[in-house]
């Protein structure tokens, strides 16, 4: 009779049903870049091993693989799980080499990459696969971008560079920038072009502790544990694998759970639209459109935004332009939105020549139905207070949204600082545009308030009280003629 074999590892199921877990969609990621990131306990370490280990069971002798650290300390409990994993498998480990070589003729090896001589070192070896264990730990990537050039296989081996990393750490900027700012739910294939033309795919994974069970089913205090690390916002960071949250932000509000796949906004024509605009030529300039949700589509389908919550569904920034250009894309953009718009009150001042105002109204009369500027409340605070009501407390409904596609304001609202001189206000070296164009807009649309389109414009030639035309037509019936 045959033995069942024994099953030494497996990626974790994962806890929504019908889709992959992380663990999972990196097993099976054939991409040559995997940003493997999130949470602290995400299982990232264990589903790199597994990986792993999968992949000397498909190439044998010709699997080559190393795992770097910073520094060699830190990857002691990282190989003792190794050990675990690898050593049922029939695996030997030298302890002097820090290698394994499996039964097949594989190998895995474990080596510092504290900085580009580390990198220098590998010159001449074929590597197959390299995983980089906390990336966050490298203010310059320039050493893990090295091993590109010791990834080859002359059998056929797929190679493959994985990276780990968590929020935080001198890397969280350009780990942020690379992996996390173009794709911020993860799971979309994104492209690094090359000077040659060509396209090379990668992927970044979001892991988050939730998706960890088993840590979670044996170490049920875990997460209270990373409630005493610190700061709100670093827990929230290491618990949810929040890139977007920055100790020191002045909106450590604002984080993943704000951000929404684009959907198609013809299905809302009966929401109300607000164009905020903020203006400027040496500084960039912002329009901020978003949409009052009433919870329901045009058909009386629920969506999953509260009604009064609003979504911020478009963008449009940039400095230089004449304002001419600015309203006529403006105006396009709005074609058929019925917005209102709002712009600070500074576009009105004339100096001596035609105002800005007019210069975008002369343009908006050329577009159908396009709606006149009008000026916004500039109350600062007030704004800033609209906009943190809007994102609430950790852990309760959002009433303020954002598509992954308004790149500006989700670069710019966490990293807007605290004024050290005075701690209510926006520290004002920050890049504050996109802010004040969004606030503009919010307190057009203000919590505690109903808020009520306004009426297009309309000329009375007079009043006529139809009363009174009705008696005075009656008198004058009865009056004698000549």
């Amino acid at each position: 009779m045959t033995a069942k074999p024994k099953i030494i590892w497996a990626p974790q199921a994962s806890q929504t049903p019908g889709k992959l877990s992380p663990q999972e969609i990196l097993i099976h990621c054939p991409y040559p870049l995997i940003g493997f990131g999130g949470a602290r306990g995400g299982g990232k370490t264990d589903g790199v091993l597994g990986k792993f280990g999968i992949k000397q069971q498909q190439y044998g002798k010709h699997f080559n693989g190393i795992f770097f650290r910073r520094e060699m300390p830190g990857a002691d409990d990282l190989i003792d799980r190794a050990r675990d994993l690898y050593e049922p498998m029939g695996a030997s480990y030298n302890k002097v080499e820090r290698q394994f070589i499996f039964r097949a003729g594989g190998r895995l090896r474990f080596r510092p990459l504290l900085d580009e001589s580390d990198a220098a070192k590998l010159q001449g070896q074929s590597i197959t696969d390299a995983a980089v264990e906390e990336a966050g730990n490298y203010p310059d990537p320039s050493p893990i971008w090295k091993l590109f050039g010791v990834l080859r296989s002359a059998h056929g081996v797929p190679t493959q560079l994985i990276v780990t990393f968590n929020p935080g750490g001198s890397g969280h900027f350009w780990l942020r920038e690379l992996f996390v700012k173009k794709a911020p739910l993860g799971m979309r294939t994104l492209y690094k072009v090359l000077p040659t033309g060509k396209q090379i795919p990668y992927i970044y994974i979001p892991s988050r502790v939730r998706d960890n069970p088993i840590l979670l089913q044996s170490d049920p205090d875990y997460i209270d544990r990373l409630h005493m690390v610190g700061s709100p916002e670093l827990v929230r960071a290491w618990l949810d694998g929040d890139f977007e949250i920055h100790e020191g932000s002045f909106f450590p509000e604002f984080g993943s759970r704000h951000i929404i796949e684009p959907f198609d906004i013809t299905k809302f024509t009966h929401c109300h639209k607000i164009c905020g605009f903020d203006w400027g030529h040496r500084a960039p300039f912002c329009a901020v459109w978003f949409m009052i949700m009433s919870g329901k589509d045009d058909d009386g389908k629920e969506v999953p935004f509260p009604k009064g919550s609003v979504v911020v569904y478009r963008e449009y920034t940039g400095k230089g332009i004449q304002n001419v250009e600015i309203a006529h894309t403006i105006a396009k953009l709005s074609k058929g939105e019925d917005c209102r718009m709002v712009a600070d009150g500074q576009i009105n001042n004339e100096n001596g020549n035609v105002s800005i105002a007019q210069e975008f109204n002369n343009v908006f009369a050329e577009y159908p139905n396009q709606q006149v500027w009008g000026f916004a409340d500039k109350n600062k605070l007030m704004g800033w207070s609209q906009l943190r009501r809007r994102l609430g407390k950790p852990g309760s409904q959002p009433l303020i949204y954002f598509f992954t596609t308004c790149r500006y304001l989700l670069d710019t609202i966490p990293a807007a600082g605290i004024d050290l001189k005075n701690p209510e206000r926006i520290d004002p070296m920050s890049n504050d545009h996109g802010i004040d164009a969004l606030t503009y807009g919010l307190m057009e649309a203000q919590l505690d308030s109903v808020y009520v389109p306004p009426k297009k414009p309309s000329v009375q030639k007079g009043i006529v009280r139809i009363a009174d035309y009705i008696a005075e037509h009656r008198r004058m019936q009865n009056q004698s003629t000549i």
